[in-house]
């Protein structure tokens, strides 16, 4: 029979993990959500789902001309959850915008200010 010793199980070395660029997992997050969500551009993310006084994490879909498209509630709950945890840097009591063609996540003042003209 082994000995026993007191402290921490042994455990193999863990090999060195590599971090993951911000930008290539938002880029990848995107192409798992535009597979997901076929025919969306843009995902307008909150904590504040519609008609809820309380946080809920809340995605709309809109496609290349700004039309929103249809989701059901499990599907807008997780694509929010998603972003939200892809992108903990966002300060998210604001709403944000996730274009699923570039992995840019901008507020929505900012994305509606470059759609404008970038004033």
């Amino acid at each position: 029979m082994p000995e026993h010793r007191p402290g921490r199980a042994l455990t193999a070395d863990a090999p060195e993990r590599t971090a993951v660029p911000t930008t290539a997992r938002r880029l990848r997050l995107s192409r798992l959500l535009a597979e997901m969500i076929p025919g969306a551009h843009t995902l307008r993310v909150t904590l504040r789902g519609p008609a809820r006084t309380w946080p809920s994490p809340h995605a709309s879909a809109y496609d290349d001309c700004g039309r929103r498209l249809p989701l059901n509630p499990p599907q807008a709950r997780t694509a929010a959850r998603w972003i939200i945890r892809a992108c903990p840097e966002a300060d998210w009591r604001q709403e944000y915008d996730l274009d699923l063609r570039t992995g840019r996540l901008l507020r929505v003042t900012e994305a509606r200010n470059a759609a404008v003209g970038g004033r």
